[in-house]
């Protein structure tokens, strides 16, 4: 069961590698950009923002890939659903780009959410933690200014045996990219 488990981590695993490394990364291109992206901190929602919530992102190899931490709130919808703090990590590859930019982001971070349908007093829902995949799209304006948009799928470890352990993820933020 542990091998099935890590299946889809070791899959995107590897296709995060292949992404970053095959994107186009010609020296000359980049040495003409202005690779001095330093940080970016981002408001929104997604999982890799903590659903509802806040990700810092902090730039390595000439900008081409980053780490990102988010910490965000799960509010509460229905009698019995989770709610509370929730965090996200992970890590992106990025394409060629002055201020289009294409990625492959890998992350940990809340995929699903169970709603309890017993007595909500006595019993909450549960809220299941997995690694996702998504492949998403930046902009980032001459003054800073950035928007991340991005889409894929996440595997909730733990789910109900009935529910799918694959669930769809996606992201939306807006916020300040430093250089």
């Amino acid at each position: 069961m542990t091998g099935q488990s890590s299946l889809p981590i070791r899959w995107a695993a590897a296709l995060f590698t292949i992404a970053l490394v095959a994107a186009p990364f010609d020296r000359d291109t980049l040495a003409a950009q202005d690779t001095s992206r330093r940080a970016t901190v981002v408001a929104g929602l997604g999982n890799s923002l903590g659903w509802f919530g806040l990700r810092a992102e902090r730039y390595v190899l000439s900008s081409r890939a980053s780490l990102f931490g988010g910490l965000g709130v799960t509010p509460a919808i229905d009698p019995g659903d989770p709610s509370g703090l929730t965090y996200a990590f992970g890590m992106r590859g990025y394409t060629a780009g002055l201020r289009h930019r294409g990625f492959l982001e890998l992350s940990y971070s809340q995929i699903a959410v169970e709603t309890s349908s017993l007595d909500p007093a006595f019993f909450s829902g549960s809220r299941h933690y997995g690694p996702g995949l998504q492949v998403g799209y930046q902009y980032v304006a001459r003054r800073g200014f950035t928007v991340d948009l991005s889409v894929g799928m996440g595997f909730a470890a733990g789910i109900d045996l009935y529910a799918s352990h694959f669930q769809p993820l996606l992201g939306l933020g807006f916020g300040y990219t430093f250089r």
